[in-house]
């Protein structure tokens, strides 16, 4: 059998010898070692979170969370849809409710004492609605209604009742 003692070898490679050269090696074993236990707790580290991930909160998995997300969405865009369906409704009908009033106080009468006469104006957002006047005197008081279209009345209207359409229809545009 051959035997050959590590002393009687000559010199490795140049001038290094080779125990020197085995404890490198080794060094480089033992780090690559370390390396691999550090990148194996990691991997099992991150597999764990993956799994906890994918099954998601209550053990529902990932792909049924999204499930359910994406159907209450789309519950939600119909609601959306149906409210703006009920938002249009509203706003027709808020154009024939009253949105512009406008008073005017006057004195009718030079013998009377103060501005106890007035005419208001109702009007909704087509300035359709209707004027009310009324006429105080000493002996008696007098009130009328004419209707309004457009802001205009089929019957005689007093400049009174003109400034009270006037004033209705300037409210509601000025109204936020």
């Amino acid at each position: 059998m051959l035997r050959v003692e590590l002393a009687a070898l000559p010199p490795f490679g140049g001038g290094m010898d080779l125990e020197l050269f085995l404890y490198l090696v080794l060094g480089m074993l033992a780090l690559a070692f370390v390396l691999i236990v550090v990148l194996f707790w990691k991997v099992s580290s991150l597999s764990r979170r993956y799994r906890e991930f994918m099954r998601g909160s209550g053990g529902v998995s990932l792909e049924t969370m999204l499930s359910d997300i994406l159907k209450e969405q789309r519950r939600i865009e119909g609601l959306a849809a149906d409210n703006q369906a009920s938002l249009r409704a509203i706003a027709g009908t808020l154009d024939t409710a009253i949105r512009g009033v406008g008073i005017v106080r006057f004195n009718a009468f030079q013998n009377t004492g103060s501005d106890l006469s007035f005419a208001v104006a109702l009007l909704d957002a087509r300035r359709n609605g209707v004027v009310l006047s009324s006429i105080y005197g000493r002996e008696e008081s007098r009130t009328y209604a004419k209707p309004v279209s457009g802001g205009q009345s089929s019957y005689q209207l007093s400049t009174e009742e003109q400034e009270a359409i006037r004033r209705a229809a300037e409210s509601f545009r000025l109204s936020p």
